[in-house]
């Protein structure tokens, strides 16, 4: 590139000077003329581009140049700049004879940097030539330019300011080029490089989709050999049965065949009205079911009138003075009892699906009394026939049977082994977390027999102390009697007589009133008892207030939350109805009100749940205050229950108080939102009414929808019995030898276990697809990171550069000499830091090459260790390939058993957070629907009430209620 770049200078800047040469000629042959005029400089210049495009476009002989440049750059490097400067003197002596034309002399000093130029960088080329690289040899090029313009600056003085700028311009631009085309090709290197990578990451992916296909194309291979190969088995068996058994006692038969008969005539009557049954109970479902839509429309409709009277209410309430109430209250008193008539059907269906239910079991009850008089029948033929064949025919055809049956589980095994996996992976964790809890239990037992044992230590340490004390003082007191006996009449004999008569004295008069003390500390502890009641009778009141206060708060938060989600549809529906031009003043003044209720909202929060915290403080004062004082060493179970009703009432209390504190920062984050919403609406004016309109036709919407999904939840779960196309009809040869509970208890576990299994490859398939997602989304954010960092690291080394040109520029800005060196170091500088980068780009390719080479090695390491390792396994004896493909076989079980297990993990932690979910957004529902109709009805109440006042201010006599209306 730089080679092409100077030769093509080369070749301008010769033609240019073989112009001016002729130029020169023709103005010594008419040297007498003063100079050209314009017409003459004008076809001369037109001479010059037209020589010059013809030799930029003609086609360039790049080795033959390259020869030239190689056999002349050595004389022409250091010879062109003082040949440039003899004719610049030659010029300058024949200012006034030779050459009188100032426009060549104009012309050659004003090309003269490009010579000098062309000669630099003809001497940068020798320079790459011997051995340098291309930057390398452009930095060099750079210096001579500058070391050139340095010892020419007095040449320069006399040429025209524009030459300079020009010449630096063409250097600046040149220079630019040159970084721009490498740092394209060090992208395009990153590039191919990432293509690289992610096309092999392609191909790996590829492979493991194959390999895993391969994988199941395998077992269903395998499943169908082995449920083949038991078919042949089971056929091969019942040639040797039917070859073996002989056609002995055919009328025995015949009578069997008969009873066997008319059993099965009597439990097809019995399946056909246990089908009838069902059919009546399906029916009672389905009529449930289109009662409980028609409430659920009736319910809606209703919703709708009250959302449009409420409405119609609103608007109309200044001029709410002669509305009749009668109406209203007839209304209501409709609706209730239209609500009350649902709710008797209700009960009464329930009531019918309740008495078929117990008729469906005492049918079950008669169908297996039936099936026991049949085995009893059976034993008694066999007892009255007494004939052995006879015998071994009932033997032969109960071993027939359960063949059949064991047949039967063995084909269901085979083909749902996956699912007998599963349950074994589970009955292990299951049997790990009952051992688990045995050892628990074990460890909780020996701590309490512990416990238990130092308990007993101890009492039978304190009884061993007190039987040492009294043994002691027994001891003291012999030995004080022996004193006394020996010597009676000394001073301490004399003072223990006189203290022992005051102490029978003492004894006498205190044994006479026991009675008396008795009695007082009977007293005592009834009157103890009786503070301990009345102080558990005053918590109790204090916290029925306390109950009481903070639900009367509640319902005055959940109103105001209330009244403002009103308002705040009543401001988006008159926002909706206006235009653009009236609404925004409303839009002005619902930011200050709104801002206001929720700072009055928050300050009644705050002071609410000062004086909740205050009185839950007091109380549990009070609770500390009575155990110190009042309370007797053993506390009295009436007590014990008081002090725990009164703690979880403490704790409903506070959870309370955190939800609440909960629904506040919501509303907050709303209100927030909504401010944000109002900004943006003002910004942007005209096309508000349009989106607020939309979200009031959405809102309404939204609000329905939640509701029959509940009904739907409803619906699901009242439904006790299977849908109709899990319903198989009765075969009597099928399950002849099992119980006919344990047969609808089979189909049952099956019906149970196919869910299971539709589930969960819902649940492979929804994880797969979000594995999937994630890899695409991780391969994006890789590529994004990859970019960031390459822009990152491209904007601090510029950064880094030019600090470094700042500061060598503060450093040494005292002439130009001086900038031209700073100029010359930052350059260098940058040479050197470029020099650093490539060295550490040639020693990360030299250690890619060293781990390529080490791989390949290994891997034809590896195919040589496979190939003799095929070799040896082909040399080997079929006992020891037996060995080898049961190892195989016992090693992908156990994979497969992990991985089962992994999968089932994950399968009980999506289905807790399901549950969670799902529990959790029905609550809310739930919350959600509770307040609006509580909120509907305060509306309704509100309205009535103050019809009732101005009613009453202006002197009208109201009748009195219907009992109806009473209960409401």
């Amino acid at each position: 590139m730089v080679a092409h770049v100077i030769i093509c200078a080369f070749r301008v800047c010769s033609l240019y000077v073989c112009v001016c040469a002729d130029s020169a000629r023709v103005l010594a042959v008419n040297a007498t003329s003063i100079g050209l005029d314009t017409i003459e400089e004008e076809e001369e210049k037109a001479r010059f581009f037209a020589q010059l495009e013809a030799g930029a476009l003609s086609t360039i002989d790049y080795s033959k140049l390259n020869r030239e440049l190689d056999s002349t750059t050595s004389t022409m490097g250091a010879g062109f700049g003082p040949q440039a400067l003899s004719l610049t003197r030659v010029l300058d002596q024949s200012n006034g004879c030779c050459f009188p034309s100032r426009s060549f002399k104009f012309h050659l000093t004003l090309f003269l940097p490009q010579i000098t130029l062309i000669c630099v960088f003809c001497a940068g080329q020798s320079y790459v030539q011997s051995g340098g690289s291309d930057m390398e040899a452009l930095h060099e090029a750079y210096r001579q330019i500058h070391v050139v313009e340095d010892s020419d600056e007095h040449n320069s003085r006399q040429t025209p300011a524009c030459c300079k700028h020009l010449f630096f311009y063409d250097m600046k631009h040149l220079m630019s080029v040159l970084m721009c085309d490498l740092q394209r090709e060090g992208d395009r290197s990153v590039v191919e490089e990432l293509r690289v990578q992610l096309a092999q990451k392609e191909r790996e992916l590829q492979v493991m989709k194959e390999g895993a296909e391969e994988l199941n194309s395998l077992r269903q291979q395998n499943y169908l050999l082995q449920s083949k190969l038991r078919t042949a088995e089971e056929a091969c068996q019942k040639k040797r049965w039917a070859e073996a058994t002989d056609s002995a006692a055919d009328e025995k038969l015949r009578q069997i065949d008969k009873e066997i008969k008319e059993q099965e005539t009597l439990i097809k009557g019995y399946q056909q009205e246990n089908e009838k049954l069902y059919g009546q109970i399906k029916a009672q479902q389905v009529k449930s079911k289109a009662n409980e839509e028609a409430m659920f429309n009736e319910n809606q409709r209703l919703l709708s009138e009250l959302a449009f009277t409420r409405w119609q209410l609103n608007k109309t309430s200044r001029t709410v003075g002669n509305v009749c109430l009668m109406d209203h209250t007839q209304r209501i008193t409709d609706l209730l009892v239209q609500i009350n008539t649902l709710q008797r059907n209700e009960a009464k269906l329930s009531e019918d699906i309740h008495t078929l239910k117990q008729e469906k079991q005492a049918l079950m009850v008669d169908l297996q009394l039936m099936k026991k008089e049949r085995e009893l029948a059976k034993a008694r033929a066999m007892s009255a026939s007494g004939d052995k064949t006879f015998e071994m025919r009932v033997l032969e055809d109960k071993h027939r049977e359960e063949v059949d049956a064991l047949k039967k589980k063995l084909q269901w095994f085979a083909e749902n082994q996956e699912l007998l996996d599963r349950d074994a992976g589970r009955l292990k964790v299951a049997t790990a977390e009952i051992h688990q809890l045995k050892e628990q239990v074990e460890k909780l037992k020996m701590d309490v027999g512990k416990r238990s044992s130092e308990q007993q230590r101890k009492t039978k340490e304190k009884t061993v102390d007190t039987k040492r004390m009294q043994d002691l003082q027994r001891q003291v007191k012999e030995l004080e009697q022996i004193l006394r006996r020996r010597n009676p009449n000394s001073l301490p004999a004399l003072i223990y007589a006189a203290a022992a008569t005051g102490d029978q004295g003492d004894v006498a008069a205190n044994t006479a009133p026991p009675s008396r003390i008795n009695a007082l500390l009977e007293r005592r502890i009834q009157r103890l008892e009786a503070e301990l009641e009345s102080h558990d009778e005053e918590a109790k009141r204090s916290l029925r207030a306390m109950e009481q206060q903070f639900h009367r708060i509640k319902l005055r938060y959940e109103q105001q939350i209330s009244e403002l989600e009103t308002q705040l549809e009543q401001k988006q529906q008159l926002e909706a109805a206006h235009s653009a031009a009236w609404t925004e003043r409303p839009r002005v003044s619902q930011g200050p009100t709104l801002e206001e209720e929720l700072q009055r909202v928050k300050e009644s929060h705050q002071e609410k749940e000062k004086s909740l915290q205050d009185q839950i403080e007091s109380l549990q004062e009070q609770l500390k205050h009575k155990a110190s004082t009042g309370a007797q060493p053993s506390p009295g179970r009436h007590q014990r229950q008081a002090e725990a009703a009164i703690g979880a009432r403490i704790e409903r209390l506070n959870k309370d108080l955190a939800s609440k504190t909960k629904t506040i920062q919501e509303l907050c984050s709303t209100v927030e939102r909504l401010k944000k919403e109002r900004k943006s609406m003002l910004s942007v004016p005209n096309p508000r009414t349009e989106t607020r309109s939309a979200e009031t036709k959405r809102q309404p919407g939204s609000a329905k929808t939640p509701c029959p999904a509940a009904a739907g939840e409803t619906h699901g779960g009242e439904e006790t019995f299977p849908a109709a196309h899990y319903e198989k009809t009765y075969q009597p040869t099928v399950f002849t030898g099992s119980h006919i509970s344990e047969v609808l208890q089979e189909n049952e576990a099956l019906k149970q276990r196919l869910e299971l299994l539709e589930l969960r490859s819902e649940q492979q398939r929804e994880a797969l697809k979000a594995d999937a997602v994630h890899a695409t989304e991780e391969l994006c954010r890789l590529k994004e990171h990859s970019a960031e960092q390459l822009s990152s690291m491209k904007a601090e080394h510029l950064r880094v550069l030019d600090q470094l040109r700042a500061t060598h520029a503060l450093e040494h800005s005292s002439s130009k000499v001086a900038e031209l060196a700073n100029k010359l170091n930052t350059q260098e500088v940058m040479m050197k830091h470029l020099q650093d980068q490539l060295k550490d780009f040639k020693r990360a390719k030299d250690a890619l090459a060293i781990s390529r080479t080490r791989e390949d090695a290994l891997q034809k390491q590896l195919t040589r260790l496979l190939t003799e390792l095929k070799e040896a396994k082909e040399v080997q004896s079929p006992e020891v390939k037996l060995l080898c493909g049961l190892e195989r076989k016992i090693l992908n079980m156990e994979l497969r058993h992990q991985h089962r297990e992994k999968e089932l993990q994950q399968v009980q932690i999506m289905t807790l957070e399901a549950d969670q979910h799902s529990e959790a957004e029905s609550w809310k529902r739930l919350a959600q629907d509770k307040s609006s109709e509580l909120e509907a009805f305060r509306l309704e109440l509100d309205s009535i009430l103050d019809i009732l006042r101005h009613l009453q201010r202006q002197g009208v006599v109201l009748p009195t209620p219907d009992p109806l209306t009473q209960r409401s």
